[in-house]
């Protein structure tokens, strides 16, 4: 019988799309990257295939899940099966660099963003670059080693010091700071290719804005909302970086993600992160009738439906 495969390696962030696909009655099996076994001399099995590898993993103790996945997804496509989130997408999750390179093609706005190997390169950098400036992991994910320095002296102190946290790849990157017209984000999610919704998210604690429930266990009063929840859909958001991001999205094979601008005092926006395995906040998705995880799951019972 075929099946939907979902690869991934966190099980609290599956769980909400697995009670979808439940009630949505699609035959599924759980491939966590540093539990399941798979012989690759054998042709995989038949059904469909759903990438939701993390940037973040090592966060987790599953330090190589992201290079074992390369694997798997190679091996799928070396035999046609259909992958949703195939490897140029993971490529994409595991560098902010790539995913720059992917936005400017598109003449799509980022801020001005450098990267240095090790500290001494950091230092170096750091002492051209405007203030003020954050530093960000180019392989990251819940908003890993994002630090916003006014100055020198306070940089070159968190960089000599024991705060200071390497990216998993060993590359970092200076970014200039775009100040915020509220102390907020936007993320706009896309399920099939296409815009499903926006949300608004709060910056006013800080930068780690993993919106799955698992990220979020203490429920945070958020002053651009009246929900008393740091993320907030907005209703019929419109804006014509939409239409770029979906070429962006299509150039590179992904097909599920979320998009993060920021909206300057001038009303420019800035665009800076890509993150292929998307989640959803079922706080804001409790005041609003669209459906993250429901839409990934009727979309990927569709494409099941598709296959022979």
């Amino acid at each position: 019988m075929k099946k939907l495969f979902i690869i991934h390696e966190n099980d609290e962030w599956v769980e909400p799309l697995l009670v979808q696909l439940l009630n949505l009655q699609v035959p599924f099996e759980d491939w966590h990257m540093d539990k399941v076994s798979i012989n690759t001399l054998n042709d995989p099995p038949l059904g469909i295939f759903y990438n939701r590898m993390s940037a973040s993993s090592h966060t987790r103790g599953h330090q190589y899940a992201p290079e074992y996945t390369a694997v798997v997804l190679n091996w799928l496509e070396s035999h046609n099966r259909r992958v949703i989130n195939n490897s140029r997408a993971l490529i994409l999750e595991l560098s902010k660099s790539m995913q720059y390179n992917e936005l400017q093609k598109e003449g799509i706005k980022m801020p001005n963003t450098v990267y240095a190997r090790g500290k001494g390169q950091l230092l170096n950098l750091g002492q051209n670059f405007k203030f003020p400036f954050l530093t960000k992991h180019n392989r990251a994910g819940r908003g890993l080693g994002i630090r916003l320095f006014y100055d020198y002296s306070s940089f070159k102190q968190y960089i000599t010091g024991d705060e200071f946290e390497d990216s998993r790849d060993g590359i970092t990157l200076l970014q200039e700071y775009i100040k915020p017209k509220t102390d907020t984000i936007i993320r706009t999610e896309f399920v099939d290719s296409q815009f499903l919704y926006a949300v608004q998210v709060d910056t006013s604690k800080g930068f780690e804005l993993c919106p799955a429930d698992a990220c979020n266990v203490e429920e945070e009063y958020c002053p651009a909302n009246t929900t008393g929840n740091k993320f907030m859909i907005l209703e019929n958001f419109s804006n014509p970086i939409l239409e770029q991001y979906k070429k962006v999205l299509k150039n590179n094979n992904v097909e599920i993600a979320g998009i993060e601008f920021v909206e300057d005092r001038n009303g420019q926006l800035y665009t800076y992160d890509i993150n292929t395995n998307t989640n959803y906040n079922s706080v804001a998705e409790n005041l609003s009738n669209l459906k993250g995880m429901g839409a990934i799951a009727n979309f990927l019972k569709k494409e099941l439906e598709k296959t022979n």
